[in-house]
This record gives C-alpha cells, structure tokens and sequence, in this order.
C-alpha cells in the first residue's frame, strides 16, 4: 500500500473505518472546520424504529446529497448492494481512513455505547441505543464492531492500494492522536 500521510483534504470527503472509530465525530469536525455540509450516512441507512431504509430510497437519497460541491460523509462504503459504494467514491475527492487499533476501536465503542444506553440520547429519527439491543443481543454494535473489524481492514487497506482510486487524496490516520493532530492543523477553511 502507498504510503499515504496527512495532507490538506479536498471538499468531497468520505470518512471511513470501522464501526465505533469514530467516522462520525471526525465528519462533524471536519465539515464545522471547512464550512461545508455533513453526510450522515446512518440517517439515511435507518429510518424511525431502527428499520432500515429500502435501498431504492437509500440511493435516491444518497444521489441527492452528493451532488452538492462541498461535503463530508461518514459511513463505510464497501456496501455495494445499494450501489452506494460506487456513488460515494465516483463523486468523493478524498478519502479518510480512520485505521486505528482494534483496543482503541473497542475503547471508543464501548464509551460511546454505554453513554448512549445510559442517557437515551436521541438518534437520527429519534432512534435510542438501548442496554438490551446495545450489550445483550446478535445485533449489538460491540460484537458487530469486532465481528467487522478485519474485514473492513482489509477492504480499505485494498482501496487504498488501488490504482482506480488514485485521483482521489487518500488520507490513512492510525491512532486517536494522530486524528486528533491532524484535525487541529486544519484550522482555517481551505478555499
């Protein structure tokens, strides 16, 4: 794989890594940081209730919002069975990988996972984590995180060492304070 170290990003940005390494957090960031708009990939993946959006709506949304000039998305887009994958990457300038170690991926999980089970805090469409679905349950985020995690590590590592993709800047961060670092040196909107 490239070697691939942090650098100014473009203003299509596609956030990826891991469930629970902190996609969202680093989307919000950045697109507060840049004065652009912010993709929630999971507002539009799951609807009230925890049901999932049908795909043919999925993708009419997900055209939608990317056809604007300037935004982050944060989400993972191996998922080609709604053809957002290939939407994503076809209109991003660049890419993001949050590649940080499986304890620190599962340290952020857990935090963020108990915290929202304990406060209910709401969720888009007003979905809540709750203790059953979030610890006791197939479908926990924990165990989908650390089911998921060398999978996802493989497939980004192979997007990033394609050569399809080279066009796009490719930013690989691999540790909580390296994403921390490179964040803080983007203090100022790039024109």
């Amino acid at each position: 794989m490239p070697d691939i170290s942090p650098t100014q990003p473009g203003r299509r940005i596609a956030v990826l890594g891991t469930s629970g390494c902190g996609k969202t957090a680093v989307a919000k960031r950045l697109a507060a940081t840049l004065g652009v708009t912010y993709i929630c990939s999971d507002a539009i993946f799951w609807g009230p209730n925890w049901t999932m959006t049908p795909p043919d709506e999925r993708l009419t949304e997900y055209d939608r919002v990317t056809r604007a000039e300037a935004w982050t998305f944060d989400g993972n887009v191996d998922d080609l069975s709604d053809h957002k994958g290939p939407l994503i990457l076809q209109r991003a300038d660049t890419l993001i990988w949050l590649d940080l170690p499986r304890w620190q991926v599962f340290t952020q999980v857990f935090r963020r996972t108990l915290r929202r089970a304990w406060t209910q805090e709401p969720l888009w469409h007003n979905n809540r984590e709750s203790w059953r679905l979030s610890f006791f349950s197939r479908e926990s985020i924990l165990l989908w995180s650390m089911q998921t995690f060398a999978k996802r590590r493989k497939q980004y590592a192979a997007l990033f060492a394609d050569p399809n993709y080279a066009r796009l800047i490719r930013i690989r961060l691999t540790s909580r304070r390296q994403v921390d670092s490179w964040l803080a040196s983007l203090d100022r909107p790039i024109p």
